[in-house]
């Protein structure tokens, strides 16, 4: 009898045991592909082509020039029979900007001699004349500065005067005749600090006549 018993609860828990493992697997949901869900290969084509779309390569750019403007600025003002080409602006700005750099070291010595080197001769002749001297000196606000000549010029009124000046930008008066100068925080204001002349192909500063 205890035997009958034994087989039929064995029975009766395979059942149970069966039935509810039945049941789960038919009531696991399925996961079924979604629609937001993409291979990643094809998001990385996707967004390539996106992007290449608004891309404009580099090989199909025109590239500007940095000094473009102040090469049209710098020649704006040359007659028709005259012009300068970009290599010329661009070899003449370099050895203008050389001559001021060399003349800053000759102005904090007070190497009168070696300042001339760079002037004009004109310029030279012009403030070596006591009677142009006599009129520089009536011209600065300082009544008490005595000039007595070119070199007092040079350590009395050059240096104080242009000093530390900078040439940013070049304008041609003419394809000899340059002035050097920058412009104010404006940037409308060209603030000119030297002139310059060429002779015999070589660039030299001119001083204005005092008028």
């Amino acid at each position: 009898m205890k035997r009958i018993l034994f087989f039929i609860l064995i029975s009766v828990s395979l059942l149970v045991f069966y039935s509810c493992a039945s049941n789960s697997s038919e009531e696991k949901p399925q996961v079924e592909a979604s629609d937001d869900i993409t291979d990643v290969d094809e998001v990385v084509d996707t967004e390539v082509s996106s992007v290449e779309d608004d891309v404009v390569f580099l090989d199909d750019v025109q590239e500007v020039p940095d000094n473009e403007d102040e090469y049209l600025r710098s020649t704006n003002e040359l007659s028709a029979e005259e012009s300068v080409s970009k290599q010329e602006f661009e070899e003449d700005k370099a050895e203008i900007l050389r001559i001021i750099a060399e003349l800053e070291k000759i102005m904090k010595k007070g190497d009168f001699e070696g300042w001339k080197k760079y002037i004009a001769p004109d310029s030279i002749n012009y403030y070596s004349s006591p009677a142009n001297i006599r009129k520089v000196q009536k011209k600065l606000p300082d009544k008490t500065t005595q000039l007595h000549g070119i070199k007092d010029y040079f350590t009395k009124v050059f240096i104080k005067i242009r000093q530390g000046s900078s040439v940013e930008e070049i304008r041609y008066i003419s394809k000899n005749n340059i002035r050097g100068g920058y412009y104010k925080a404006d940037k409308t204001t060209f603030v000119i600090t030297y002139y310059f002349v060429k002779i015999d192909g070589k660039w030299y500063v001119h001083i204005p006549p005092v008028e």
